[in-house]
């Protein structure tokens, strides 16, 4: 085809588009750019060859052009075809659009970045990985922790002794006589934190400690407010309060200028919990693996209790707050006016009393809600039958409807029973979580204690583990909570 039949054929497509009132097809549009192509290659081979050194103009051989472009469009498109092959892409759309094999080349290397995912390095484990593996879910079944899929071998292994099982250890370590070792032998030369043995055991007995501290019998958890500081600093906090009432603007008028009422509020500080215990000689040779079942999981109960204990003490003895007042007073407007077990009434008084509480600095009404309310275990049956009951229990007529019907969250904890001498008596409403009285604080927001084997020190036999842990615990507001001293 020559160049002006080239022209002559784009012509063509383009007047009939026309005729139909149509936009060009792809099929069209596809022809069109690679007439187009074929004849920028004539032109550009044209003009390198129209003019010579002497600026005469020189005869253009016209099919040559067009055999050029030809091959060059040829071998465009067996280039992207086998581009596209090697990576599994279509080839006719990159054709189609007239892209250049540089072009396709970069669209390739986007998409292998984009829908390829690295292939993953298989990792294989040597015998000490997979004894490893097999021996710690083998203690642990024989501890009667639940292991939900146990590595090969697990079975197995559980049926081992301590001593059988350090021995072992220790033959995978290279220790040719570790057959023959007395148990004294194993435990002053060989059983050190780096051992694959007390690895193990370490390993065990962190998993009974992190599963019996998630699960301790605590309520604290439920309603105070979690948060989290990054070092020991005390670390003061604000009482944020109201900002100033939008007033009217006139015609041309200024905007006057306000700020936001805040008052100072208490100060934060983590301390730190701790403890240390020992799993002596003896209960290495008795084979007393009891001791790892039970000994973590009681300092890890021991620790969440200890939180639970503290963040109840703080609410009941009712300390003095920031603002020299008590955190229960008449000043702060958070002790009911009616005295009683949980009722209809005592609830009415409290809830209006939150719900009146005031914004720091200013006159505005903050209208807390409240959600949980605490009582002692003395009280829990009485204030389940008051709040699971669809009428008033106090009333004989069975048509008074009960207000507070599935109203609140019941949490009922011993600590409350005894914090004070009228403890028995004594109950609470609080807001819910995010504006709770009491929050709880942990370094970095780290909730679950440390515990970390360490080298006993010298002349003591046995293994040794510390245990601690970062918190504090800190009535941030006293709106948030009403008190009814009971009866």
């Amino acid at each position: 085809m020559t160049l002006e039949q080239m022209l002559a054929r784009q012509q063509a497509i383009v007047n009939a588009a026309k005729v139909q009132q149509r936009d060009l097809s792809e099929a069209e549009k596809s022809e069109f750019d690679n007439l187009q192509r074929s004849i920028d290659a004539i032109r550009a081979s044209a003009s390198n060859t129209l003019t010579g050194n002497s600026g005469t103009p020189e005869p253009v051989n016209v099919e040559d052009l067009q055999r050029q472009a030809m091959e060059a469009e040829r071998q465009r498109t067996i280039d992207i075809d086998s581009l596209c092959r090697s990576f599994g892409y279509d080839a006719q759309e990159y054709i189609k659009e007239g892209k250049s094999l540089d072009e396709v080349r970069a669209l390739i290397l986007e998409k292998q970045i984009a829908e390829k995912k690295p292939s993953s390095v298989g990792i294989i484990q040597d015998e000490g990985d997979k004894f490893r593996a097999a021996a710690k879910d083998g203690l642990s079944l024989r501890v009667g922790l639940q292991v939900e899929k146990p590595a090969p071998g697990a079975t197995e292994l559980r049926n081992l002794s301590l001593r059988e099982l350090a021995k072992e250890t220790l033959r995978l370590e290279g220790v040719a006589n570790a057959s023959r070792l007395s148990d004294d032998e194993l435990l002053r030369q060989y059983m050190t934190p780096t051992s694959l043995f007390t690895g193990i055991m370490d390993q065990t007995a962190r998993t009974v400690f992190e599963k019996a501290y998630t699960e301790a019998s605590t309520t604290y958890q439920l309603w105070t407010k979690r948060g989290t500081l990054k070092d020991f600093r005390p670390t003061k906090t604000y009482q944020v309060g109201t900002a100033g009432e939008l007033l009217l603007v006139p015609e041309n008028g200024e905007l006057k200028h306000d700020a936001p009422n805040a008052e100072a509020g208490p100060q934060r500080q983590l301390l730190t919990f701790g403890r240390q215990f020992t799993m002596s000689r003896q209960a290495f040779i008795n084979d007393d693996v009891d001791f790892i079942s039970t000994i973590p999981a009681l300092y890890a109960q021991s620790a969440r209790l200890g939180i639970n204990r503290l963040v109840y003490q703080l609410l009941a003895k009712n300390p003095a707050i920031w603002d020299g007042k008590q955190l229960f007073s008449s000043d702060n407007g958070n002790i009911s006016s009616v005295g009683s077990a949980p009722s209809v009434e005592a609830l009415s008084d409290m809830r209006i009393k939150m719900r009146n509480q005031k914004a720091a600095g200013g006159e505005v009404k903050l209208n807390i809600p409240a959600k949980f309310m605490l009582v002692p275990t003395a009280l829990e049956t009485k204030a389940g039958q008051l709040i699971g009951a669809s009428v008033d229990p106090a009333q004989t007529n069975p048509n008074i409807p009960n207000p507070f019907f599935n109203s609140f969250t019941i949490i009922s904890d011993a600590e409350l029973d005894e914090a004070t001498e009228n403890g028995v008596k004594e109950w609470y409403l609080t807001a819910d979580q995010l504006r709770s009285p009491i929050q709880v604080d942990y370094l970095n927001g780290v909730d679950m204690p440390t515990i970390v084997m360490k080298q006993p020190p010298a002349g003591q036999l046995g293994y040794m583990w510390d245990i601690y842990i970062d918190y504090g615990v800190t009535i941030v507001d006293y709106k948030t909570a009403i008190k009814n001293n009971g009866q």
